[in-house]
């Protein structure tokens, strides 16, 4: 049978999102396949394969690689993009020593779990200290990964929470307001200086905890002394410009060269300023930064318009940064064990080189 797709039904009418029926993602795709996912995936921004409990580490893999959005060259996973260890590495996940290209995330302890052992997963990131972001976006300079993947293997679902929030980057534009859609388009983000695969120095890490998200994972108040105490209160630092100098710069409003399509492309949490794009200076400072950001995203972040999905074992779950934002939803909500598969490809990279942009982003 044919591959057919239907929107999802808790967000049909506010999100473009779909639903692939008829697809075994445990067996290969063929060339017309392949074909008619790409196309779902650049239209949709994000798609849903429900049952795919046959799936293994290496199905994961291979779909990552079926569209050609992957770097061929690439082959050190580091900063959450894989790593060939067993041990807890970044962001409380694990990557698979045989296939470090996928990682595992969760709050359960592993012991030879696909080559892992003696692992203690730890849910960190959250809609409290991470909010709305596309992967790669506040930490890489170049390389972002075009698509990202989860899957909820069998045998692993919660009873409650852990659910992962998605809005479309296309549809939020036509939701702000027109002055400030023509402003975030003259402005390029500049984000935190932070170690990445470029720059992988320590001493980049500039922030002095996790970000402190309000107003639905859109504008960051601070940074938390404990993330799990917010009792505690916030550290007393001042987030200047220069926090974000030789950092990543990426445009606020991102046209896709393949279809066209224009997308609200912003990681609030991790954003500094806002730079002119034409002349790199600075046409917003760090608190009108924030409120810009916010304003903008706002309105698609709304319980009522995001959709909010909730995992079911053998879900397989792919979307398109550069398409759609997403955000976990707070760790302290999940009931009972938790453990997922994520998969993330950089981009070739073409535009970071000893250390330097070989030009200024201009997202068209």
């Amino acid at each position: 049978m044919p591959i057919t797709f239907s929107p999802i039904e808790a967000c049909a009418g506010n999100q473009p999102f779909a639903e692939c029926h008829e697809v075994d993602l445990s067996r290969p795709l063929d060339a017309t396949d392949i074909q008619t996912i790409r196309a779902a995936l650049l239209k949709h921004g994000m798609l849903l394969f429900r049952d795919q409990h046959a799936m293994t580490p290496a199905d994961e893999v291979a779909f990552n690689r079926a569209f050609g959005w992957h770097d061929d060259a690439q082959c050190d996973f580091l900063f959450g993009f894989g790593a060939p260890v067993t041990e807890h590495r970044v962001s409380g996940a694990a990557q698979m020593p045989a296939l470090p290209e996928v990682s595992v995330l969760g709050n359960v302890l592993l012991d030879d779990y696909h080559g892992i052992t003696n692992t203690q997963l730890v849910p960190v990131l959250g809609f409290s200290h991470s909010g709305w972001h596309a992967d790669g976006l506040h930490d890489m300079f170049d390389g972002l990964p075009e698509m990202t993947t989860m899957f909820n293997p069998p045998g692993w679902e919660s009873k409650g929470g852990g659910e992962t929030y998605f809005t479309s980057g296309v549809c939020a534009l036509e939701r702000l307001e027109s002055g400030l859609l023509d402003e975030l388009s003259r402005c390029v983000v500049a984000y935190m200086r932070y170690p990445n695969d470029d720059a992988q120095d320590e001493t980049r890490r500039i922030i002095p905890g996790a970000s402190v998200m309000e107003r639905e994972g859109t504008f960051r108040n601070g940074f938390a002394i404990d993330r799990h105490d917010h009792d505690c209160g916030l550290h007393d630092f001042e987030l200047l410009p220069e926090h974000a100098e030789q950092a990543g710069r990426h445009p606020c409003i991102y046209r896709h060269p393949e279809t066209g399509q224009r997308s609200l492309y912003i990681t609030p949490g991790q954003a500094v300023c806002l730079l002119d794009m034409e002349t790199g200076a600075i046409r917003h400072g760090v608190d009108e930064t924030a409120e810009l950001l916010s304003a903008a995203l706002l309105p698609s972040a709304l319980p009522e318009v995001r959709y909010e999905h909730r995992w079911q074992e053998g879900d397989f779950v792919a979307w398109i940064n550069t398409l759609a934002l997403h955000s976990a939803s707070d760790p302290s909500e999940i009931d009972g064990p938790r453990l997922m598969h994520r998969v993330r490809l950089s981009t070739p990279k073409r535009r970071w080189a000893e250390g330097r942009y070989l030009d200024f982003p201009t997202g068209t």
